[in-house]
């Protein structure tokens, strides 16, 4: 009977010194919070007709959290990557800031003209260094789709178009994002009113062609 209470024993401290490895002893693993499947799509119209936007990417600490500053480091995949070279920036230095799980860095993304008929692409990656190795291999590239095109919104109804806006045209849509400079996160028949109301005193002072020759006008009554 003692035999196996040692055995046990023995056993139990064994176990506990193998959790101890593997609890501190174990690597950190880097990887984004995006799957690579999940193409992040950034629309420079949407955002209100910027001419530069800081895209945020996600990055999680897979270990235990260190007290320190960790490195890590992420690269353009070119073969996958159509957005002009000139257009996009990555920062030079990376760090994980300490005690945390999560943190965030930025990319620059510049606006062009050629993104208004088409999308352009920026993938990139996450690379192993001597501080992180690399997680889950579905979570260590990402895509950005980016584009700046314009096109009737799922709120421009009907009635909108009756007793608001008026016609919709991708004119006259780009013209109230960047006079009156809405928040589309808030389409309420009273937000559009007070857009249109915007847009008209605008056109009122301002006669702008609309894409089809007339000039352009609001259906919105003061």
């Amino acid at each position: 009977m003692k035999k196996f209470l040692y055995l046990i024993i023995i056993l139990g401290v064994i176990s506990c010194q193998i959790d101890e490895i593997d609890l501190y002893n174990s690597p950190d693993y880097i990887a984004f919070t995006n799957a690579e499947k999940d193409t992040m799509v950034i629309s420079f119209f949407m955002l209100g007709n910027l001419d530069e936007y800081y895209c945020p990417i996600v990055v999680q600490h897979i270990g235990i959290p260190s007290d320190e500053d960790k490195n890590f480091s992420v690269s353009v995949v070119q073969e996958h990557t159509s957005m002009k070279n000139n257009s996009y920036n990555i920062p030079a230095s990376l760090k994980f800031q300490p005690m945390s799980k999560l943190d965030t860095f930025y990319i620059k993304l510049t606006n062009y003209a050629e993104l208004q008929a088409d999308h352009a692409i920026v993938c990139i990656e996450l690379e192993e260094n001597d501080q992180f190795q690399l997680g889950d291999r579905n979570y260590r590239r990402i895509y950005i789709k980016v584009n700046d095109n314009v096109a009737k919104p799922d709120w421009w109804t009907t009635n909108v178009e009756r007793y608001f806006l008026g016609t919709y045209s991708d004119t006259k849509f780009r013209l109230l994002m960047e006079i009156v400079k809405p928040d589309l996160s808030n389409t309420q028949d009273a937000w559009i009113r007070s857009w249109a109301l915007q847009l008209k005193n605008y056109l009122d002072s301002n006669p702008t062609q609309d894409e089809d020759g007339s000039l352009m006008s609001v259906t919105v009554k003061i």
